[in-house]
């Protein structure tokens, strides 16, 4: 009977609200996983999952919306206890429209002044995500993902609403990660339904791991083979203008870290690296006599003559005429 009288209360606020009862805490969140309330009404005493359980559920959920208790008990050790976990009103029995109302209406215009949903910014977010697991930056990837729960972007959210951008985002990420056009990537099966935000993240995060595991095993699992791939990488486009950062980029490493672990595992810088082996490739090419030794220059990527031969000096110790000449080519 007091909840049925509450109900009524509240419709009788305003014409548009729409009230839904539940006897106890777990039926209380069952309602809540499945439509997410603009408001929650709940007593401190009731069967099953009390007040307090309820408060603190809901918390741990993060789903964000105002709740008011109402006891019958006016202990300030109860309305203590539930303030630590997000409560906003703490009223007491008998109540009336007088005690309600203006809690009510205030809660709920908080309630229509919450922040939209940028989507632009997860858009953003996603963006970051993508690179992070080309980089196969494990660490860098769980920081993104702490940033997102931690963050108010998605604020408000409903459960469905959350379930639908978590299936687009994944999308999203695996359509970048295939655009690159080394490596198929898939997800796994989607869970049945998402009730929380916490259950959301957890699924994504998961996703999104599994995804770097794909990269990872699809290198080998290793430096090595990573290394190889982009030694063979520069040797077939040696007479492109090739940077650092574009093969860096190929073998989804942050430049830095690519820099650091090529020079480890070669002895050499990467810029070193290239000009051996544009070297190497020129002194092939001027062993062939209708080669003329400028376009020699050209075909191993360097446009100026000049600057061509004083590389070649450099690292052979004659120019490239002297080279062809020792060889008995005139």
């Amino acid at each position: 009977m007091v909840r049925m009288g509450l109900a009524q209360l509240v419709r009788q606020c305003s014409p548009l609200f729409r009230t839904v009862v539940a006897a106890n805490g777990i039926e209380a969140l069952e309602q809540i996983n499945k439509q997410r309330p603009d408001l929650l009404l709940t007593d401190i005493r009731m069967p099953k999952m009390d007040g307090l359980a309820l408060c603190k559920a809901i918390q741990e959920l993060q789903v964000n919306f105002p709740v008011v208790v109402i006891s019958g008990y006016d202990d300030f050790s109860y309305a203590q206890k539930c303030l630590t976990f997000g409560v906003k009103e703490y009223l007491l029995k008998p109540l009336t429209e007088h005690e309600l109302y203006p809690v009510l209406n205030k809660l709920l215009v908080q309630q229509d002044q919450v922040k939209p949903i940028s989507f632009f910014q997860i858009e953003e977010w996603l963006e970051r995500v993508e690179a992070t697991i080309w980089s196969a930056d494990l660490d860098a990837l769980h920081a993104l993902l702490d940033e997102w729960t931690q963050s108010d972007m998605l604020k408000g959210i409903q459960v469905q609403q959350l379930d639908q951008m978590m299936a687009d985002g994944l999308k999203s990420v695996v359509k970048k990660l295939n655009s690159r056009g080394l490596v198929t990537f898939t997800t796994q099966a989607s869970p049945v339904q998402l009730n929380s935000l916490t259950e959301a993240m957890d699924y994504l995060r998961s996703e999104f791991v599994y995804l770097y595991h794909q990269l990872f095993q699809w290198r080998g699992g290793n430096q090595k083979s990573l290394f190889e791939e982009a030694k063979t990488y520069i040797d077939n486009n040696i007479s492109e203008e090739l940077s650092l950062e574009e093969v860096a980029e190929k073998m989804g490493l942050a430049p830095t870290y690519f820099s650091y672990i090529f020079k480890k595992m070669t002895k050499e810088t990467f810029v070193q690296y290239r000009m051996k082996k544009r070297i190497e490739m020129a002194k092939k090419l001027l062993e062939m006599p209708h080669y003329k030794v400028v376009d020699v220059g050209v075909t191993i990527g360097y446009q100026n003559y000049p600057y061509f031969t004083k590389i070649f000096k450099k690292m052979t110790g004659c120019s490239p005429t002297e080279y062809r000449s020792m060889l008995g080519i005139k």
